[in-house]
């Protein structure tokens, strides 16, 4: 367990230095109008403890992704800071969700869509907020869209934005027929951008697109005004989304090749391929997992199919290897991308085969040496394919609480049916044998990647995770879920095939508005569910 420290005067420091950030982070990056709050796939993979952030006051104005998080989860019930907290009670558990007929196409296993909040300050707009799916469906040149934009999120029975979402923009974003958008989406900060790969049979292609409100419908898209990098023209990229380090308007970005990319000028210049001595060859033959940046450091923390965790220097291309787990029939080594604690120098990443089981391994980031592994039952090494998805830290492991934990799926000791597992920590350091470990379903599923939120202002304080299982949880179906605590009971609500990658997004107590978004892989349909219930 995590030792106890005082963090009651960190906190108030942190909102000083909160009040603060506007001003800051106008001098580093004044070309965007507006700032509000992109959420994607890497949110929750840059990682922090409060204490640690005194040793690096610059992380709240320089990664909005510790920003954004901070001014969340030091919110008390009832609070009127951030974001779009009103106050009053939560709304009943059964305000119905809602689901979009994507026609032929769906967010793909490993990906996320994405979701902007205009303003964090101010109540949830129907108007400006949006979610944006990037589909896998093959493309057409001028047929059935692949990149859609909704609006009026807070919709439903008791929500804020009438009955039903709308379909904001629809857009054919391929440039080659027969590619897909296999890798989640980016959004700018201002909102007015969003960034997505195209997958072709062997390349790989950059856009950066100009949306239009009303532009376009799923079934009739438009043609969006974009422009355009290949940045690979030899193979595709279907396991490696973007990361976006927004203060230097960079993007890195791997090909199935084994090759990491870098790209400047994204947002707020001309998307250009960065000189030698990028590309860097990683893991050559072999795809790569999502890069995170760990921008104190500089270091670029990649996986790959080969089994083993890369360091990549950003600076001199210098690259550093650590083997985590095995390359086979049944293994496909780290799939999941790293995540990164930037305050106390450390990296978490998955394998479903170490040559013994699967296994969850902390990395300290700099010298890329092991400091710890927590085995998570048989995994894929008795040749069951199988991958490991992604953990997520509870909130009590960001404010340096006692009870802080990681928590993830694994399999059963000597069976590949999905169990959840959650370990703790003793200062930095992870304990490698779990605290809690229980079976999900005694049937053949698969798990998808974790993604926790707290909310405030449920229960005066509810930290959630959100999974998805691909069968055999709600009928023979594939369900998302929903967990609390360890010992809670688990909430299910049915979705074909299981879950794309999950966002969420706000803590409001209005109707409909505190909500998980995703797509399922059984059927061609998004879907919205409240947090409090997944109704």
């Amino acid at each position: 367990m995590k030792a106890n420290r005082p963090y009651g005067a960190m906190a108030a420091w942190c909102v000083g230095c909160l009040l603060l950030t506007p001003c800051l982070w106008a001098q580093q990056a004044a070309a965007p109008r507006h700032v509000g709050v992109p959420q994607d796939w890497s949110d929750h993979n840059i990682v922090f403890s409060l204490s640690q952030l005194a040793n690096h006051p610059d992380l709240i104005s320089q990664e909005p992704r510790v920003q954004h998080q901070l001014m969340q989860r030091l919110q008390t019930s009832g609070t009127n800071y951030f974001p779009g907290l009103e106050g009053g009670a939560v709304p009943a558990a059964h305000d119905r969700d809602w689901s979009i007929n994507l026609v032929k196409g769906h967010v793909a296993a490993n990906m996320y869509p994405a979701k902007y909040t205009f303003d964090p300050a101010a109540t949830p707009s129907c108007a400006n907020d949006f979610v944006v799916f990037g589909l896998n469906t093959p493309g057409i040149l001028g047929k059935q869209a692949n990149l859609i934009g909704v609006n009026n999120l807070y919709a439903g029975s008791g929500g804020i934005c009438g009955a039903t979402p709308t379909v904001m923009f629809a857009y054919n974003g391929s440039t080659v027929t027969g590619s897909k958008i296999n890798v989640s989406p980016i959004i700018s900060l201002d909102g007015t951008k969003i960034a997505y790969v195209e997958s072709a049979a062997k390349s790989a292609i950059f856009h950066v697109v100009t949306w239009t409100a009303g532009q376009g419908t799923i079934a009739a898209p438009a043609v969006p005004t974009m422009t355009s990098l290949t940045y690979s023209a030899t193979t595709s990229s279907t396991t490696s989304s973007p990361w976006i380090d927004y203060t230097n308007d960079t993007v890195y970005v791997g090909a199935d090749g084994g090759l990491m990319y870098k790209i400047t000028g994204v947002f707020r210049g001309t998307p250009t391929l960065a000189g030698s001595p990028w590309p860097i060859t990683v893991s050559s033959g072999h795809h790569l997992s999502p890069p995170v940046l760990d921008s104190i450091l500089g270091m670029l923390m990649v996986g790959s199919a080969n089994g083993n965790l890369y360091q990549i220097n950003v600076s001199t291309g210098a690259l550093a290897v650590l083997p985590i787990g095995t390359h086979s029939s049944s293994s496909a080594g780290v799939v999941a991308p790293p995540l990164v604690d930037l305050t106390y120098g450390t990296t978490f990443v998955t394998s479903a085969d170490d040559g013994t089981s699967a296994v969850l391994v902390e990395v300290d980031t700099n010298t890329l040496t092991q400091l710890a592994k927590g085995r998570i039952g048989e995994g894929s090494s008795g040749g069951t394919a199988l991958t490991i998805p992604q953990p997520a830290f509870s909130n009590d492991y960001y404010m340096e609480k006692p009870d802080g934990v990681i928590r993830l799926c694994g399999t059963g000791a000597s069976d590949t049916t999905p169990w959840q597992y959650s370990f703790g920590f003793t200062g930095r350091t992870m304990n490698t044998t779990p605290v809690f470990s229980a079976q999900l379903v005694n049937a053949a599923a698969s798990c998808t990647a974790w993604t926790e939120f707290y909310n405030p202002n449920i229960n005066e304080g509810t930290d959630f995770f959100f999974f998805g299982l691909t069968a055999n949880c709600v009928g023979a179906s594939g369900c998302v879920v929903e967990s609390t605590t360890d010992i809670a009971p688990l909430v299910t609500a049915a979705v074909a095939g299981g879950p794309s990658g999950i966002v969420v997004d706000n803590y409001s107590t209005l109707g409909q508005a505190s909500s998980i978004y995703l797509s399922a892989e059984g059927v061609s349909t998004a879907y919205k569910f409240t947090q409090n219930g997944l109704q």
